[in-house]
């Protein structure tokens, strides 16, 4: 490790003052000086009181904090975390999700041959990466290691893609994985926060209140539709406002529906949305009804006691479901967007 890895380090593990650092440390005070100002430029250590002195520690924040977890992983584990966090090794490191030849390693982070077979010798020697094949190479990650946990969770703090749909309720709907609502928790923490489900509710200064909810795979449109329409809530207010904004993908819709077994319900909404405003091309619908699975379908789960109303009878032979759903409620739904 080089001087400002090293520093890091240490004061992951334990705040130090710079002249300990100093006389621990391999390197020229020069040095330490020097890592001590990039790393305060860069937002991951600062400078603390602690008893009658000054010390460092590593500054608050959901970054800093992961540097330190993967810091204190990486050495935990015999690996060292500055050749590990380098670009080029994580870039390699991504793509090795799934099996890769040393050919599509190379076409997908244009490295040159030489420089790649270094990088996986590394991951491969630390216990990251596994060789399906030596002759020719096929490398993929080491699922069983669990250092790849930590650095997984480290590399995917960069949220690509939020999701807000509420324009006009007080207050925003947020889906992400577990690593993405964590990163949020720590930047939203001012602002008024709730996380669904789990009773963890904070006031802020901001008007809307955050309402953070886990899934767990990368969220697509489609995927929250099908999410929420297993609910009232998101049958009578966030379904209709996806299906109204236009924006999600009808064939990856179908394509997840088929997957969880949901063509009748997916396909009945759809017809009842369009029995009350035409939302959707007849074609996609007719889709749907072209694919019906034989085994009825209850939607929603849970609403049972609220009994039946006669208009679903029409819905329930033409779907193959036993359906339970406030009309009205939908009706209001749409007139909302």
């Amino acid at each position: 490790m080089n001087a400002k890895s090293s520093l890091f380090a240490v004061v992951s593990i334990k705040p130090q003052g710079i002249r300990e650092l100093i006389h621990r440390l391999p390197y020229s005070q020069h040095s330490i000086y020097h890592a001590v100002s990039d790393l305060k430029k860069e937002g991951l250590i600062v400078k603390t009181r602690r008893g009658n002195g000054w010390v460092l520690d590593v500054a608050d924040g959901y970054h800093p904090q992961k540097m330190r977890e993967i810091y204190i992983q990486a050495l935990s584990h015999g690996v060292d975390p500055e050749i590990l966090l380098r670009d080029n090794t994580i870039r390699v490191w991504k793509v090795l999700k799934e099996p890769h030849t040393l050919v599509d390693i190379k076409n997908e982070v244009n490295l040159s041959e030489r420089w790649i077979k270094n990088l996986l010798k590394f991951l491969v020697d630390s216990g990251l990466v596994l060789y399906r094949k030596r002759k020719p190479i096929i490398a993929v990650i080491n699922e069983n290691n669990e250092l790849n946990y930590f650095l997984k969770s480290f590399t995917e703090t960069q949220i690509e893609k939020t999701t807000y749909y509420t324009d006009s309720l007080p207050f925003d709907d947020i889906f992400q994985t577990p690593t993405n609502i964590e990163r949020l928790l720590y930047e939203k923490i001012e602002s008024n926060l709730m996380v669904k489900d789990t009773g963890f509710q904070i006031r802020g200064k901001d008007g809307k209140v955050n309402v953070l909810e886990s899934i767990e795979e990368e969220p697509s449109l489609e995927s929250i539709f099908l999410l929420k329409l297993l609910t009232s809530e998101g049958v009578e207010d966030i379904c209709i406002r996806l299906v109204a904004s236009n924006k999600m993908d009808y064939n990856n819709l179908f394509i997840l529906a088929q997957e969880r077994d949901m063509v009748n319900i997916v396909g009945c909404y759809l017809d009842i949305l369009n029995g009350i405003k035409k939302f959707v091309n007849l074609n996609i619908i007719n889709k749907y009804r072209n694919n019906i699975s034989k085994h009825k379908k209850r939607f929603i789960k849970g609403e049972e006691r609220y009994g039946k109303e006669g208009w679903v009878k029409k819905y329930e032979r033409k779907w193959n479901v036993d359906l339970y759903l406030d009309i009205g409620a939908i009706r209001h739904g749409v007139r909302a967007v």
